[in-house]
């Protein structure tokens, strides 16, 4: 059930932050207000945002590593029976002062403790930082507990981070700093059937324009969806198709080696291992199958040197849950 209007997260514990990929670091962060919760005997309340807030505040479009159902999904596979709560960041937010915000948060929202960042900012042109906000509700009895942030190699495991990694094709250390296979949900829609008459059938998908997608080219990986059980060896394939229907707008076409069925409408999760070679334009169809044929072989090898535990994400065909609302 999707809600409007702010929700309180009286006696609760509440994270405050985007979360965008829920990468290790967020992990992290939410499990430190987890244990919380299950320790006061409460519900973790996860207080976050849409669209991102830098498509608001420049002329940038960040695009989400996560979809907000997968976001969803991927919340609850970790943090079983957590409330999600997703606020529009619109004008009226921009321009919210930071000692409105601490208004919002101690009137409205009500927790019993907060968990945040310390890079946690808030306010009209981030005044506010995780010191404040503790200063603030601590005086007023709300326990207020800032999380270092989590770092490799001295670096920052940060979701820019991974959205360079992903755009660079460089999977191996996006799903590194993420803790899990990246991966895309969507439904089935009809293509040309130009695969299937290269004996090569592929399921094409066209996730929403916010999310991102790794660069374009051929990747290795699996396949899940409710018809065809869980984590199917597949090829996936990112691109605008140059060499037949030229798509202008990224797609993403997967070839499952062991479901020969149409899978039409169906929901599946792709979840994306490696990155095998660059999106290529083929002069013939022939060539295009000979160059499939040597990504199969790649894939049996890929396949089996796979050692990230994935996430069984949604329950496939589910639809939004009671657990998150939208304001």
């Amino acid at each position: 059930m999707w809600q409007r209007g702010i929700k309180s997260a009286e006696n609760n514990i509440l994270a405050l932050g985007f979360f965008d990929g829920v990468h290790r670091g967020h992990q992290y962060l939410l499990g430190e207000a987890y244990r919380l919760a299950q320790e006061e005997k409460a519900k973790l309340h996860i207080f976050t945002f849409y669209p991102h807030p830098r498509n608001f505040l420049s002329s940038e479009e960040v695009k989400h590593i996560l979809t907000y159902r997968e976001k969803y999904c991927l919340i609850q596979e970790l943090f079983p029976q957590s409330l999600l709560q997703f606020v529009r960041f619109n004008k009226s937010f921009r321009e919210m002062t930071a000692q409105e915000f601490l208004t919002l948060v101690e009137q409205e929202i009500r927790p019993r403790g907060v968990v945040v960042g310390e890079n946690f900012r808030f306010g009209f042109q981030a005044q506010g930082d995780a010191q404040l906000l503790k200063n603030h509700l601590s005086f007023r009895g709300v326990e207020v507990t800032v999380v270092p942030s989590l770092r490799e190699g001295g670096e920052l495991i940060s979701s820019s981070r991974i959205r360079w990694h992903l755009e660079s094709g460089d999977l191996l250390s996006a799903n590194r700093l993420l803790g899990y296979s990246f991966f895309l949900e969507g439904r089935v829609r009809r293509g040309k059937g130009v695969g299937r008459k290269l004996g090569f059938p592929t399921a094409n998908l066209y996730p929403p324009s916010y999310k991102l997608l790794p660069a374009s080219g051929v990747y290795t990986g699996y396949v899940s969806g409710k018809e065809i059980g869980e984590r199917n060896p597949s090829l996936i394939y990112v691109g605008h198709r140059p060499t037949v229907n030229f798509s202008p707008r990224r797609l993403v076409e997967v070839f499952i080696p062991e479901v020969s069925r149409e899978l039409y409408g169906e929901r599946l999760t792709i979840e994306f291992q490696a990155f095998l070679r660059e999106e290529m334009v083929f002069p013939s169809l022939s060539e295009l199958k000979n160059q499939i044929e040597q990504d199969l072989e790649a894939l049996r090898i890929t396949t089996e040197q796979s050692a990230i535990s994935p996430f069984h994400h949604c329950e496939h065909g589910a639809e939004r849950g009671e657990q998150a609302t939208f304001s």
